[in-house]
């Protein structure tokens, strides 16, 4: 299954690199942060728009070992009939939201223990205005469980349709704190996207 999410992957990091690339403003701020990450490898995110995902896959190159990378999405969006099969093929998983963090983790964790690239949205929800969201709890539980995994933080800019991804340098939770609370590692978490703006 691993080799059918790499190559519909590709596809679709084809697909949403012409239409972003090509066919709309689009910059990449630190892109030289990218290189020679180790895995396992966490990135961090704000969230503007429903194709964020997509976006932040092309980030890496076609043939990159970092793909496929592994997301989750809202669990109304995963029950869509049309879009379900895109993301079973994408290996995109929902978020079995209320179901306590053990489920929703789960799959997550696997990735992860297996040198894999997971992406998550800190907040949770897409945000394109007003007050910054309060951070969830679910990506600082993962760093908090993995100390020694790598984390990637980048900040997502969306102004009169021109895009701007500013990506900052990897870091291990370590680097930033000893502390087992839930509550600061996520605001460290979200700070370390943020500051990014």
């Amino acid at each position: 299954m691993v080799i059918i999410y790499a190559i519909f992957q590709r596809i679709v990091w084809l697909v949403t690199f012409i239409c972003s690339r090509f066919f709309g403003s689009f910059k990449v701020l630190g892109q030289e942060n990218l290189k020679n990450i180790p895995k396992p490898l966490m990135i961090i995110s704000n969230h503007k728009t429903f194709f964020d995902p997509l976006i932040i896959g092309t980030l890496f190159p076609f043939f990159s070992n970092y793909l496929p990378i592994t997301f989750m999405v809202d669990d109304r969006y995963y029950k869509n009939i049309f879009l379900k099969p895109f993301f079973i093929l994408t290996q995109t998983f929902p978020s079995y939201y209320g179901q306590g963090l053990d489920i929703s983790l789960h799959k997550p964790r696997k990735i992860l223990k297996n040198n894999g690239v997971f992406l998550i949205f800190p907040t949770g929800e897409r945000h394109t205005y007003g007050p910054r969201p309060r951070p969830k709890r679910g990506a600082a539980v993962l760093a908090i469980e993995m100390p020694d995994i790598n984390i990637i933080p980048i900040y997502i800019s969306v102004s009169k349709g021109k895009t701007t991804l500013s990506i900052g340098k990897y870091f291990k939770l370590n680097d930033l704190t000893e502390s087992q609370d839930i509550e600061t590692v996520s605001q460290l978490l979200a700070e370390k996207i943020y500051n990014l703006s």
